[in-house]
């Protein structure tokens, strides 16, 4: 029988995959936002889409200061850098957002 793994290895390795990635770890994807909710904590949380797809997103309250100069709105046009990465509790990848513009 073939060993079978638990669901917080699958997740580790996959996140594990994501961190090794050079691309990953440093990109900008272009998108309109969604979805966008400012939490108690500072963090946003908002989803990036076009016509085919969507892209779940978070920018850290940490990185707002510096890498935000405008309220974030629902349906703009924007560009995110930052690093895609996996929220391992979850299974669920998303982009942390460092800058957007």
């Amino acid at each position: 029988m073939q060993k079978a793994y638990t669901v917080a290895q699958v997740n580790s390795y996959i996140k594990n995959m994501f961190e090794q990635d050079y691309l990953l770890n440093s990109v900008s994807v272009k998108g309109e936002v969604s979805n966008c909710t400012y939490h108690s904590s500072g963090h946003i949380y908002f989803t990036l889409k076009d016509k085919q797809s969507v892209l779940s997103c978070v920018m850290f309250a940490g990185n707002r200061a510096k890498g935000l100069s405008f309220a974030l709105k629902e349906g703009m046009q924007v560009i995110v850098a930052g690093n895609i990465d996996t929220y391992e509790r979850d299974g669920k990848y998303q982009l942390y957002a460092k800058k957007i513009t």
